[in-house]
């Protein structure tokens, strides 16, 4: 509207017709204007409980904002693949069982057969020993006694393989009993993870409220089919009375955004009625809204200085107006009539026969005008577009 109240004329130099804005003193106030809605700004969280490496898949979802319950289902998981990898899992702890078992069985007949041989081997011995002991030529020959005493060397070696397979056989089967353990312990694990995910595939309010659903990393609400992770929230229920303001201003129109700025809210609810805020904190850097869009939003929070209650509901559209400055008596010119040479701002001062180059300091700014703070006075001409014989 100051763009069609700026005094803009055609002034002729050297015969080359130029568009100009005379420079005036005006009062102007800079504002932004953008959409946005209200949030909570106090809300229990509902989340996915913690403690479950794995993703959820929301099968159904109560709708949006509406009135539930304490202890009221409002989101229920997809189980079909959590149920059929539980099967699978069971039948894997009753196969680790069983290999269990039939290692203990195999290994204590291996045992048993290996002391039956120790066994026999020492009787023998304690016969050999009664042959080797008796020195007597009437009762045993010489060949005999030899004999008796070649027979008790190979039954010591005998003894010493037994005892050393007996070693062996324990401590191979202790660590073939340790490995199947440890398969066991982790499919019993894995089973018990799988149990307590179907523990959880219900999630009710835990109070009274109006819910409202969570957001995902990209700015979109949760709806059914989505995925959700351990730890994340599906929704809150705001306390009522607890809203701020969450204004998306386009990345193009976001210029001279601050803290603490007056913003006038108008709720689509209500258009009668304003309500005054204030800024409360700008985002450092433009995200889109969503990833099938790819413009840029600044993300704007503004606290309201009343609340009413029945009214300004979490969800609820609004237009938001963000005075970004106020100057009384300043210089302004449109954006297109300011030109740059390594960030120093100039226009273009239009006389009768000339066109001379000022640099000039700026004020305030919005996206379709700026303030010039020193550089002009009243009644100078300014070019709105480079004069042709200009380099710059």
């Amino acid at each position: 509207m100051l763009a069609a109240s700026l005094a803009i004329c055609v002034a002729c130099t050297d015969g080359v017709r130029q568009p100009t804005v005379t420079i005036e003193a005006r009062d102007h106030r800079f504002v932004v204007q953008a959409r946005g809605e209200l949030i909570a700004s106090e809300a229990v969280d509902i989340r996915v409980p913690d403690g479950l490496n794995m993703g959820f898949d929301i099968a159904w979802i109560v709708p949006e904002y509406s009135e539930v319950k304490k202890g009221q289902v409002i989101v229920r998981f997809d189980d079909t693949d959590i149920e059929m990898s539980r099967e699978n899992i069971v039948v894997e702890v009753a196969t680790r069982d069983l290999q269990l078992g039939v290692h203990s069985q195999d290994s204590a007949i291996a045992r048993t057969l290996i002391d039956h041989e120790r066994e026999r081997v020492a009787g023998e011995q304690d016969i050999a020993r009664t042959f080797t002991h008796v020195d007597d030529p009437l009762l045993f020959s010489r060949n005999e006694i030899l004999d008796a005493l070649g027979d008790l060397n190979l039954l010591e070696v005998e003894d010493a393989y037994f005892a050393w397979a007996a070693e062996t056989h324990d401590r191979r089967t202790n660590a073939e009993l340790h490995r199947l353990i440890a398969f066991r312990d982790t499919s019993r694990a894995q089973l018990d993870k799988q149990e307590s995910a179907l523990a959880v595939m219900e999630l009710t309010s835990p109070a009274d409220g109006t819910f409202v659903y969570a957001r995902t990393p990209w700015g979109e609400k949760l709806t059914q089919g989505q995925r959700v992770f351990p730890g994340r929230s599906v929704g809150v229920l705001p306390v009522k009375g607890k809203v701020r303001a969450r204004i998306y201003v386009p990345e193009v129109d976001a210029i001279g955004l601050a803290e603490d700025q007056q913003v006038t809210l108008r709720l689509d609810s209500d258009v009668g009625r304003t309500f005054a805020a204030h800024v409360s904190s700008v985002s450092s850097v433009a995200i889109p809204r969503s990833r099938d869009n790819p413009q840029k939003y600044f993300v704007v929070e503004a606290e309201p200085d009343e609340v009413d209650a029945d009214l300004m509901r979490v969800g609820s559209s609004l237009h938001a107006t963000i005075v970004t400055g106020q100057v009384e008596g300043g210089y302004l010119l449109p954006h297109q009539a300011l030109f740059y040479e390594q960030d120093q701002p100039f226009v273009y001062v239009v006389k009768r026969n000339t066109t001379e180059r000022r640099d000039v300091r700026l004020g305030h700014e919005s996206p379709t005008l700026v303030e010039i703070a020193a550089g002009l006075d009243a009644g100078d001409k300014v070019g709105v577009a480079a004069p042709e014989t200009s380099s710059g």
